[in-house]
């Protein structure tokens, strides 16, 4: 059942919303073509979750870990509020997840994004979540014509419209995304934030991860002090 969200009752006290975005880990797959648990993978010194939770301890206001059923939840820190959140079922994909990041989301707008996403840009995801913010359910960049659905910020109150798509049985996320009218972010519009595109590198391969080891590995080294 999803969480109705009501206003107060005249004369009741309220609580301010959160001035920051929730900060939402897709953290449920199985790295099938890793072989092994991407969460765990050291990129540059920090495993791959850890550093996207470094970043959105720089963004969000609270990090919630999506990650599969029956698992022990991954291996993170952060020194805002962090809670784990079990996807409800097996295999359920980022839609599923999504939508319970959303459910556990205390702000009204949340960032998702996977979990093997080493360089992502803190900039660029205030700048969806100030997008969202201004009204838009879902905002997510178009990187070579591409939308980025799992670098995106969502407002939590899409999720009856998400709810009611997955009990329908459509996990599509692109599909969700079209239902809502999503806002793509152009090109233009990030550029001078992340001008390489460095937020939308995920690893999903040995190559991937030697690669992202090599650039992180090469960024470490520049910035050690002589």
């Amino acid at each position: 059942m999803s969480r109705s969200r009501t206003d107060p009752a005249p004369g009741s006290p309220t609580q301010p919303a959160p001035t920051r975005p929730s900060g939402i880990i897709l953290a449920g797959g199985r790295s099938r073509r890793l072989g092994r648990d991407k969460c765990a993978l050291k990129v540059g010194g920090r495993t791959l979750i850890q550093r996207v939770a470094d970043t959105l301890d720089e963004v969000a206001g609270e990090i919630i870990v999506v990650h599969r059923p029956g698992q022990p939840p991954p291996d993170v820190r952060s020194r805002l509020p962090l809670r784990h959140v079990a996807d409800p079922f097996e295999d359920a994909g980022p839609l599923v997840a999504i939508a319970e990041g959303l459910e556990a989301a205390s702000a009204p707008v949340a960032i998702a994004v996977g979990c093997d996403a080493p360089q992502l840009e803190p900039a660029l995801l205030s700048l969806l979540a100030e997008w969202a913010e201004a009204g838009k359910p879902l905002v997510a960049p178009l990187r070579e014509g591409v939308p980025q659905w799992l670098c995106a910020a969502w407002r939590c109150d899409a999720l009856p419209a998400l709810r009611e798509r997955i009990e329908a049985g459509d996990r599509a996320v692109h599909e969700a995304a079209e239902a809502l009218e999503a806002a793509l972010l152009p090109p233009e519009a990030y550029a001078h934030l992340d001008p390489a595109g460095n937020s939308f590198l995920n690893v999903n391969t040995p190559e991937q991860l030697a690669a992202a080891r090599e650039a992180l590995g090469q960024s470490a080294r520049r910035s050690a002090p002589a």
